[in-house]
């Protein structure tokens, strides 16, 4: 298996693409746990505000909608890692399974085509927003374009994800043991979660 020596130390960069992979699942995790808090404090605050106090924040809505978006590209993403999203699974149930893993990497290569460009579209999106649309403010001066970036973070990420998936397909073919970047749930070994790092004597 391909390692690489760095100051006297074997790094496998499978493995190492596995943990920032994992680690940005974390993140991905906590911004979407972050921006469902952030919407329901701001949903609550809205209705107390106009049932008891006859008043609303009036870029209070406009923001709760941005963050739904926000929401469903985050769970995009970690439905890319969990792998939750749909699939077409009539041609592989008829596949003998040593060719499972060619199918697997033609599917993981087509998506990251179509994410890769999905990326580049969105991010030139987002350019033309802020171009074009960079009057429309939400509050205090903040351009509503700026939230658009999630279109080219969320699609960037699913791009990466799928492109370590092929990396996986490798990975398993040599004999390795990715169960862990399949199960997303905390209840790895801690073994296979860390960077594979050894001395070398």
């Amino acid at each position: 298996m391909a390692t690489l020596v760095f100051r006297g130390l074997v790094l496998n960069p499978f493995k190492i693409l596995f943990a920032v992979d994992r680690f940005l699942y974390k993140i991905e995790l906590f911004f979407m746990t972050l921006c469902l808090m952030v919407l329901l404090f701001f949903a609550f605050l809205q209705v107390i505000l106009r049932n008891f106090f006859d008043t609303a924040i009036h870029w209070g809505d406009i923001f709760n909608r941005l963050m739904v978006l926000w929401i469903g590209m985050f769970a995009a993403t970690t439905a890319a890692k969990m792998n939750r999203h749909l699939s077409l699974e009539v041609l592989t149930k008829f596949l003998p399974e040593k060719a499972k893993p060619i199918s697997d990497l033609f599917v993981n290569l087509f998506v990251v085509f179509v994410a890769a460009m999905l990326t580049v579209s969105s991010y030139n999106f987002f350019q033309d927003q802020l171009m074009y649309e960079s009057s429309d403010v939400l509050f205090e001066g903040f351009p509503i374009a700026y939230f658009s970036i999630i279109f080219p973070i969320g699609f960037g990420l699913i791009t990466f994800r799928y492109f370590v998936k092929i990396f996986e397909v490798f990975y398993r073919f040599a004999g390795g043991d990715v169960a862990y970047a399949d199960s997303c749930d905390g209840s790895n070994d801690d073994s296979d979660l860390e960077i594979s790092v050894k001395i070398k004597l």
